[in-house]
């Protein structure tokens, strides 16, 4: 049975790395659990995987996605997948059996088309951005909670979030795609991905702003937090960079361990997982996470 308090207990938080802004505390897993599944990315790359609009005319929160190897396959909340019909982002995380299909849940990052520019998806080295899925997170959760649209999102407000960052940007994004707008800005997102290398062991992250943790990323293993280490610093340096650096402040280690404490004793809420296994989730008090 999965235990939260437990789990958390099992991190270890080192000082914090400062970039531009950006306060990045490396989590060590003080015993890391083997695993026996993939990851999306190696899915993709070992051509193990179909991920494609549900029908011909497709359906703007869901889309099919077949594991076609032996393995289990995981699939992380705010993945990004390009292509098909309009570029999506995962509303949960997700386990696909060995040899299974499903169909997940996700949301639209690409407003303005919907025609095919490819049958299948691919797999993007972007997450969802920060403002985009910490609302997303929120309203997938009340939808849970009252059991009236399953894992559906409130679209709008992830549109308004992306559209928001593509003005901010000042991105060229004719068709409003989230790619488009980290795009703009790469060579800058890139600069802080190289300051923030995983570390031996680390199988956890916190992104602190303005001396404020804005978001903590827990795996099983480091060389799972490797895979999505870039994504996630990409997603949450978008909030900074447009920001003056030189003033902000960098919370203390034991706020957040005060903090990882705090979630740890939460009551969560369990549902059965849209793939295999338990969904948990809570939201309360300011804070919303699932596992």
């Amino acid at each position: 049975m999965f235990n939260l308090e437990k789990e958390i207990a099992g991190y270890r938080v080192d000082p914090a790395l400062v970039f531009g802004g950006l306060a990045v505390f490396p989590l060590l897993r003080k015993n890391p659990v083997p695993r026996d599944y993939v990851t999306l990315a190696e899915a993709f790359r070992e051509k193990g995987v179909e991920v494609s609009e549900v029908s011909e005319g497709g359906s703007v929160p869901e889309l099919r996605l077949r594991n076609n190897l032996d393995k289990d396959l995981f699939a992380a909340d705010g993945e990004t997948l390009l292509g098909a019909k309009q570029n999506r982002v995962l509303n949960t995380s997700v386990f696909v059996k060995a040899k299974s299909e499903i169909v997940v849940p996700v949301s639209c990052v690409e407003h303005g088309r919907w025609s095919y520019n490819s049958r299948q998806f691919s797999d993007s080295d972007y997450s969802e951005l920060y403002q985009s899925r910490a609302v997303k997170m929120e309203s997938v959760s009340a939808a849970l909670k009252t059991g009236t649209y399953g894992r559906r999102s409130d679209q709008g407000a992830v549109w308004d979030c992306v559209d928001a960052k593509r003005s901010e940007f000042g991105a060229h994004a004719p068709t409003g795609s989230m790619a488009d707008v980290y795009e703009a800005k790469r060579p800058a997102l890139d600069e802080y991905v190289r300051n923030f290398r995983a570390r031996p062991n680390q199988a956890g992250v916190a992104f602190a702003i303005d001396g404020k943790v804005m978001g903590v990323e827990l795996f099983e293993q480091a060389d799972v937090l490797n895979q999505y280490l870039g994504k996630l610093v990409r997603s949450y340096a978008s909030e900074v960079l447009e920001k003056d650096h030189r003033a902000m402040p960098v919370p203390e280690r034991s706020s957040l361990r005060h903090l990882l404490r705090r979630i740890s004793k939460l009551d969560v809420d369990a549902y059965p997982a849209v793939g295999s296994g338990r969904e948990l989730r809570f939201s309360t008090g300011g804070l919303n996470g699932s596992a």
